[in-house]
């Protein structure tokens, strides 16, 4: 054949492919339409971090609804770059000689999970807003979309909290006991709802939002401020606490009336900060026994009354070493027992209290759900950099062993504080400056994702609503290998997630109790979430 045939006959071959591509795409278009976007890394200043601006963002595929039969998915996020990148294992039946073993049992079963998010506080809302308008949608999509890690929980301040830039309130008329004069803040309308009803109409799942008040309005209370040691005017089933439950009846219904309804309430956040002279910022003290009575005679009552009985109650919203004894206190009343539903719980106590108190408080309260309802790295003790540490790895690994320790003892979900702050962890009225899971840098228009970021998704994006811990346990493994193990029953799936805090690589078995075994190995500094069909 002559060069010139074939060449003709070259140029007819890739015409005939082109066509056929085209013809593949105009008949299956959604074959090309990738979501997955990798994530853009830049060195800073402790590590690592996924850059996002108006035009480009890491984007992820939906959490997978099905695994083929004998193979299970793989999602690794390392302290060497790796963010959510995707294999595939195939079970065997013999194991690897010499290699640890974790094995998960689905069939025996513990609590369901409620889920996972963050707050949408004033400061987080002001942060989204400097940003360009796209910036701005490819970070809550980060959060709230099936192309990022799926929240389906958020938590609302009642007024202002020190993630504000003022103290407010929503009745500052003094004497005004009926709340005639309650009204949302303007900060309400610019920072809080927009977001939260953009995180709502981009989320596949249903969220659920709680709203935790930090002050009650000064003239309710007996310092007359809304920071420092306080509490409420007069007694439990007095006219300042019949306000005060009223006041929680108004917010929930004024939220309503903007198509937010409150799955939860807490009834108050840190009663025990309100109880420390000279606190600095919003806080409200109670003992347990005002707390238990507040909630018998006053907010219980008129919860129900005006039709919020359906509205989860959750008592103390405080530190892990209040642990039984609070809610001992508190639900040792039977009339206040029926007006509660579960125990929120902070963690900036738990690196130095044992996690067995959730233990005692679950065997004693068995049908009262705990919930992690806030947490943030920066702070201290006992981190030794206040604020902002962009691309600290080890502050996403304490996150991950936290929550791994926390839903091993019983607690159904967790719930991050601020969603997005700025670079110098804020803005802050009182310049209590922490760090987040997203900072913005709103000078250069960008946003970072951190490596915080990441290990919540490994939960938040996989484990959904619904999903019931199942028994995990090790053999051979170090004690710097966490995990614990799910199963979804909508989807059928089993779930594991494995956090290696070792500087080392560790060869493992992943054994289901009836398919066999997984063998990997656990890079060094990791996060892995195993799905394969149960």
């Amino acid at each position: 054949m002559s060069s010139r045939l074939v060449w003709t006959a070259g140029i007819s071959v890739l015409l005939l492919v082109a066509l056929s591509a085209s013809l593949v795409v105009l008949l299956a278009p959604e074959i090309y339409q990738e979501t997955k976007q990798s994530c853009s890394l830049r060195t800073v200043d402790a590590g690592m971090v996924c850059v996002c601006n108006a035009t480009y963002c890491d984007l992820m595929d939906p959490a997978p609804t099905s695994v083929s039969p004998g193979m299970a998915r793989v999602y690794t996020t390392t302290k060497a770059g790796m963010r959510f990148d995707e294999h595939s294992l195939i079970f065997e039946v013999q194991p690897t000689e010499d290699s640890a073993v974790i094995t998960v049992d689905p069939e025996v079963k513990f609590q369901e999970i409620k889920g996972f998010g963050g707050a949408f506080t004033d400061a987080a809302g002001i942060n989204i807003a400097s940003l360009p308008e796209q910036a701005q949608e490819y970070l809550l999509k980060s959060y709230f979309s099936e192309q990022g890690i799926e929240y389906n929980m958020g938590r609302i301040p009642m007024a202002s909290c020190d993630f504000s830039t003022r103290g407010y309130t929503y009745n500052d008329f003094e004497g005004d006991f009926a709340m005639g004069n309650f009204s949302l803040a303007k900060e309400d309308f610019h920072y809080k709802i927009p977001y939260i009803e953009k995180a709502m109409a981009m989320n596949s799942r249903p969220m659920s939002f709680y709203g935790s008040p930090w002050s009650a309005p000064a003239w309710m209370k007996t310092n007359n401020d809304l920071i420092g040691k306080g509490s409420l005017k007069g007694e439990p089933g007095g006219q300042y606490y019949h306000s005060w439950a009223l006041y929680f009846a108004r917010f929930i219904e004024e939220y309503s009336k903007q198509g937010i309804n409150m799955w939860g309430m807490t009834a108050q956040n840190e009663p025990s900060a309100g109880q420390i002279e000279n606190f600095p910022f919003q806080c409200m003290g109670y003992t347990e026994e005002q707390q238990r009575d507040f909630i018998k005679f006053d907010l219980g009552p008129t919860l129900h009354e005006r039709g919020h009985q359906d509205v989860k109650l959750m008592i103390m919203d405080d530190q892990r070493l209040l642990l039984p004894s609070w809610p001992s206190i508190v639900l040792a009343d039977e009339d206040v027992y029926k007006y509660v539903s579960g125990i929120a719980i902070h963690w900036y106590t738990n690196f130095f209290v044992p996690p067995n108190g959730m233990d005692e408080t679950h065997e004693l309260f068995p049908d009262k759900f705990m919930l992690g309802s806030e947490a943030c790295a920066g702070y201290i003790p006992p981190d030794p950099n206040k604020g902002v540490l962009l691309g600290s790895w080890e502050r996403g690994e304490r996150y991950s062993h936290n929550i791994i320790e926390d839903i091993n003892h019983w607690v159904t979900g967790w719930v991050d504080w601020n969603i997005a702050l700025n670079m110098e962890g804020g803005p802050n009225w009182k310049t209590n400056f922490v760090d987040a899971p997203i900072i913005v840098n709103k000078d250069a228009e960008e946003f970072y994702k951190q490596p915080m970021f990441y290990h919540m998704g490994h939960f938040s994006k996989f484990v959904e609503e619904g999903s019931i811990r199942v028994k995990s346990w090790t053999e051979g493994l170090e004690s710097a290998v966490n995990h614990v193990a799910f199963v979804n029953p909508k989807y059928d799936l089993v779930i594991l997630v494995v956090l290696n805090r070792s500087e080392n690589e560790i060869p493992v078995n992943i054994r289901d109790t009836k398919q066999g075994d997984l063998h990997d190995t656990l890079p060094a500094k990791s996060i892995r979430t195993y799905i394969w069909s149960n």
